[in-house]
C-alpha cells in the first residue's frame, strides 16, 4: 500500500453495512462452509483416530478438503493386467477398496458427506505415465495407463453416494517435470487423456488442474505465464472443468519471496479468469487447493513456535477474507493445514524428537506417542458456528476486509486488518438493528503469540480500533429477523484483450461488451505489473471518456523486495459513465511493464 508522507489526522476507515440488502455474488447468496472451512485432510488419513475425526467435525466444524495420497497408495496393491502388462488390472480395485475401507472402517470415516467434497490428486513422480516409470508393476508407462487407473478407481472404488466430485490430475506437476523427466507439453497432454477417460466412466466428476505451485506469472518477462499457465490452458483447457493453483506468502518450491495476500492474489485470479474468458468464452471456476504461508524450513520438522504459527494464521485468514469475495469464482479453497500427518516426520530432514512440521493441527511430543494441539486450531475456532446469507458491506480502505452474514436472528460482521499498523474503523449502518446480545470474537496474528478471545458487549460499538493483523467478528443477536428490502447483484465483465505493453504517453485501451447498466455501483479491477521504483498506477484512467479517481492504496503490502509490483487495484466508476459497450483508456508517463488484466465489477440493484 501507499501511505501519505504527511497526515495531520489519522485515517478513519469507513465500514458501511446494509443488513437488509442481500449481496448476490454472481448468483451466490449464502456462505457455504464446505467451500471455505476446510483442511488439507481426507477420509483416507489413517493416522487420524475416530476421536480426531469427531473433533474435526464437531469442535472445529471443518470439512475434509483434499487428498494427495490415496491414489498412489492404493496403486501399490494393483497388479498389472495379465493380458497387457503395461496396464493396471482394474478388476482388482473394488475388492481392494472393500477390504481397506468398507469392511473395517467406521461409519464416520465413510460418511458420504465427508467424501463427496474431497478433491483427489496424486504425485506426478509416481503417476505420470512415461516409458521408464517403474513406480508400480504396470508403470504407469503411458498416459492411457494412468487414465484407466484413475477412471476405474473413481468408478468402482466408490459408490454414487460417496464418490469425490473433483480430481486434480497431478499435484504441482510442472515444478517436478525435469526431475521425472518430462515436458510441460507432455504433462498437459496427459491431463487431457485422463480427463476424457475419467468423465467417460464418471460423468459427474469434475477434472481440473494444473495445481500450479509457482504462480509468479510475471517472472522472466511473463515466461512463467506463457510457458506454464497459458500453455496448459491452450493444450488441456478445453477438457478442464476448473483451474487450480496454490497461493502462499513466501516461496513454494520455486520463485522469490513475496507476500501474495491482498492485491497479488486478486491479480492472479483475474488474469486466469480473463484469459479463460477470451479463450473459451467463459471464466471457468477455480479451486485454490493449497494456501497460507510457507515459513522458513517449509516441510521440515522444527521446534514449535507460537510466533511462527501466528504469522501462518495471518496469511491463511487474510487470504480467506479475500477469497470470500468470490464464492461464484472460487468454488473450493483449502488452507494447507494438516491433521497429524505422521508421514512428515523425517520426510525433509533428520527428525529430532519433539520437533514437528509447522502445518499440523496436532504435533507429536518427544515421547513419540503423545500429541498436543497447535495454534493453527484457532483458524477453525474463529469460524465456529458461522453461517448465513451474504449482506452488503463495504470498506473505504482495501486493507480492512469486511463481510456481513445474516443467519436468521443473528448478524455476523467480520473484519480483518491486512496492514501492519492499526486502523480506527467507523461502523456505519447498524444503529437501527435492535439487539438483545452482542458478542465480540477476536484473533490477533501480528504478535508473538496468537490470542483468540471472546467477550460480551453492552451494545454494538460505533467504532473499533482494529489491530495490525487482527480479525474480529461482531455477533449481534436480535429479537426479530431483519426484513429484506433490496438485492445487489455482482456481475463480472472481462475485457476482450489482456497483457498489454505499457509505452510512455500512449493510450492503452480495453473494450468490454454486454456491460450491465442501471442503478448501483461499479469498479474497475486493474492489474498493472511494473518494476519497483516505477510509477505503479497510470497517470490517468478514463471510461467512455469519463476520468476516474486514482486510488493511493491497495490490499496488502507494497511488494518491496521484489523486482516487480503486480497487483489488482480497484477504481470506483460512476454508474452513469457505463455503456453497454464500454472502453477503458489509460496511460503512463514512461515505458515498461504491462497491464495484465482489466475487469469490470458491476454491483447492480435488482429488486
Amino acid at each position: 500500500m501507499i501511505k501519505p508522507i504527511f497526515a495531520e489526522v489519522a485515517e478513519v476507515v469507513e465500514v458501511n453495512l446494509e443488513p437488509t440488502t442481500i449481496r448476490d455474488i454472481g448468483g451466490v447468496t449464502k456462505f457455504n462452509r464446505s467451500q471455505y472451512i476446510t483442511l488439507h485432510e481426507s477420509f483416507g488419513s489413517g493416522d487420524l483416530t475416530e476421536e480426531d475425526l469427531l473433533y474435526i467435525e464437531n469442535e472445529l466444524e471443518a470439512e475434509y478438503g483434499r487428498d494427495g495420497g490415496l491414489i498412489s497408495w492404493m496403486a501399490n496393491d494393483i497388479p498389472a493386467d495379465s493380458k497387457n502388462p503395461d496396464m493396471p488390472d482394474v478388476s482388482k480395485i473394488k475388492a481392494l477398496f472393500d477390504k481397506r475401507f468398507y469392511e473395517n472402517a467406521s461409519d464416520i470415516r465413510l460418511n458420504p458427506e465427508n467424501m463427496r467434497n474431497v478433491i483427489l490428486c496424486t504425485h506426478p513422480e509416481k503417476m505420470h505415465g512415461h516409458k521408464n516409470n517403474t513406480s508400480y508393476e504396470w508403470g504407469p508407462r503411458s498416459a492411457e495407463a494412468t487414465a484407466e487407473y484413475f477412471a476405474h478407481l473413481l468408478k468402482y472404488g466408490f459408490t454414487d453416494k460417496n464418490r469425490p466430485l473433483a480430481i486434480e490430475v497431478y499435484n504441482e506437476p510442472f515444478v517436478k517435470a525435469k526431475k521425472i523427466p518430462t515436458s510441460i507439453e507432455e504433462m498437459s497432454e496427459q491431463h487431457k487423456v485422463v480427463a476424457k477417460r475419467v468423465k467417460e466412466l464418471n460423468p459427474d466428476v469434475m477434472v481440473g488442474g494444473y495445481s500450479a505451485a509457482w504462480v509468479e506469472f510475471e517472472s522472466g518477462n511473463w515466461n512463467n505465464w506463457n510457458n506454464w499457465q497459458k500453455k496448459f490452458m491452450d493444450i488441456a483447457g478445453q477438457d478442464m472443468d476448473f483451474w487450480s493453483y496454490h497461493i502462499y506468502d513466501g516461496v513454494n518450491v520455486m520463485g522469490t519471496p513475496r507476500a501474495r495476500t491482498g492485491s497479488n492474489s486478486e491479480a492472479i485470479m483475474d488474469i486466469i479468469d480473463t484469459y479463460s474468458h477470451i479463450k473459451f468464452g467463459v471464466a471457468k471456476p477455480i479451486m485454490i487447493t493449497e494456501y497460507g504461508k510457507i515459513p522458513a524450513g517449509n516441510m521440515s520438522t522444527m521446534p514449535y513456535s507460537e510466533e511462527r504459527s501466528a504469522g501462518m494464521l495471518y496469511s491463511a485468514l487474510g487470504q480467506l477474507m479475500t477469497f470470500m469475495d468470490h464464492p461464484d469464482r472460487l468454488i473450493r479453497t483449502v488452507p494447507f493445514i494438516l491433521g497429524k500427518a505422521s508421514w512428515t516426520y523425517g520426510m525433509a530432514n533428520d527428525y529430532v524428537p519433539g520437533d514437528a512440521n509447522p502445518y499440523l493441527l496436532w504435533r507429536r511430543l518427544a515421547d513419540g506417542k503423545s500429541y498436543v494441539k497447535t495454534d493453527l486450531m484457532k483458524f477453525y475456532y474463529f469460524w465456529k458456528g458461522v453461517k448465513g446469507e451474504w449482506r452488503l458491506s463495504a470498506s473505504s480502505n482495501p486493507d480492512v476486509r469486511v463481510h456481513m452474514l445474516v443467519d436468521n436472528k443473528r448478524v455476523n460482521v467480520i473484519m480483518m486488518n491486512l496492514d501492519n499498523t492499526s486502523k480506527k474503523v467507523a461502523l456505519n449502518g447498524l444503529n437501527k438493528v435492535k439487539t438483545h446480545a452482542v458478542t465480540l470474537r477476536s484473533l490477533t496474528t501480528n504478535v508473538k503469540k496468537p490470542i483468540l478471545a471472546e467477550q460480551t458487549l453492552q451494545a454494538m460499538p460505533e467504532s473499533y480500533d482494529l489491530g495490525a493483523g487482527e480479525i474480529v467478528m461482531f455477533q449481534l443477536d436480535m429479537k426479530n429477523a431483519l426484513p429484506v428490502k433490496r438485492k445487489i447483484k455482482e456481475h463480472r465483465v472481462y475485457a476482450t484483450s489482456y497483457l498489454q505493453d505499457i509505452k510512455g504517453n500512449q493510450d492503452i485501451n480495453f473494450t468490454f461488451k454486454s456491460v450491465p447498466t442501471g442503478q448501483g455501483s461499479a469498479k474497475l479491477r486493474l492489474s498493472p505489473a511494473r518494476e519497483l521504483g516505477k510509477q505503479p498506477l497510470p497517470s490517468k484512467v478514463l471510461i467512455n471518456g469519463t476520468p476516474l479517481v486514482l486510488p493511493n492504496n491497495w490490499a496488502g503490502d507494497d511488494q518491496k523486495g521484489r523486482k516487480m509490483f503486480y497487483g489488482m487495484v480497484e477504481l470506483n466508476i460512476p454508474m452513469e459513465a457505463l455503456n453497454e459497450t464500454s472502453v477503458v483508456s489509460l496511460s503512463y508517463p514512461d515505458d515498461g511493464g504491462k497491464i495484465a488484466s482489466a475487469v469490470l465489477q458491476i454491483n447492480r440493484e435488482e429488486r
